[in-house]
């Protein structure tokens, strides 16, 4: 969607049309991930992995557990990440930008703050890919 709002003119069209996405799939997009976070726990449980094997001694060392381990992490990171973006950075980069006048260059702050927007969005995609290999590395076992 970037690109195509990128040669919107006037810019701001490709702004609003930014925003008018974010909004529309936000409720979408968050309730697909508890969809995955919930399905991920049904998923262990059919592998024979219930939370009572969590407390088991050793078990975080095992192969699996420690699989499992980054994966819980990464999946949490990734709800942090796109809690802040979706509900702090992204809508107050939206706002500042729509203070803009029209034709002028946005304050350096603003500039620096869509910066980090993008950075956060572009580590949240390759925690994403990491998970889906973790996922993977849990039904066809760690290479090696």
């Amino acid at each position: 969607m970037v690109p195509v709002a990128r040669g919107m003119e006037p810019p701001a069209m490709g702004l609003l049309f930014l925003r008018r996405a974010a909004l529309r799939f936000r409720g979408i997009a968050w309730v697909l991930l508890a969809l995955l976070v919930v399905s991920g726990a049904f998923a262990l449980d059919g592998r024979g992995i219930g939370f009572d094997r969590f407390r088991e001694e050793g078990f975080w060392s095992t192969e699996i557990g420690s699989v499992l381990l980054v994966k819980f992490v990464l999946v949490g990171l990734m709800l942090v990440i796109s809690g802040y973006h979706d509900f702090v950075l992204g809508p107050k980069i939206a706002e500042l930008m729509r203070l803009v006048p029209r034709g002028e260059r946005p304050p350096e702050s603003t500039v620096a703050a869509r910066r980090r927007l993008i950075v956060l969005a572009r580590l949240n995609l390759s925690f994403a890919i990491t998970v889906a290999v973790l996922g993977l590395m849990l039904v066809r076992g760690v290479p090696g």
